[in-house]
């Protein structure tokens, strides 16, 4: 582990992200989707967008019971290996990889990277894997 300020913000991202959420694939979020990357017509009998899946399972107000200090997005990397489709239920699973001290400019990141797991439900298939790193400072 780090220090105790790593520990601190690897403790806050474990209770944001911990338990696993489930949620619908519902038509008019994959259509509000497209509009918004202004890609093409919406036809519900095929695959929703495999980026589609960054909608799903995220903490709302994120901003509330956060430690002082900011955060931004440093990494990701994604890895898809069935398709999604309107009406599926996806589980998204957090786990917490690593927290690593780096050396800023103006005092010490922390570098906080987190694994999502993305599956079918009932059966639990895996559909595709999120590797995100955010840098976290003080």
């Amino acid at each position: 582990m780090t220090d105790v300020i790593g520990e601190r913000f690897l403790s806050e991202q474990e209770k944001r992200h911990g338990a696993p959420k489930t949620e619908r694939v519902e038509a008019g979020r994959v259509r509000d989707f497209l509009a918004a990357i202004e890609a093409g017509p919406f036809d519900p009998a095929l695959p929703v967008p495999p980026l589609f899946l960054l909608t799903l399972g995220r903490t709302r107000r994120p901003h509330l019971d956060r430690l002082p200090g900011g955060t931004v997005n440093a990494n990701d990397a994604f890895e898809f290996y069935e398709d999604v489709f309107v009406g599926d239920e996806i589980t998204i699973e957090t786990r917490m990889v690593s927290v690593e001290k780096k050396a800023g400019s103006k005092g010490d990141l922390y570098l906080i990277t987190a694994e999502k797991l993305y599956r079918r439900t009932p059966k639990g298939e895996l559909v595709a894997k999120r590797t995100n790193s955010v840098l976290r400072w003080e």
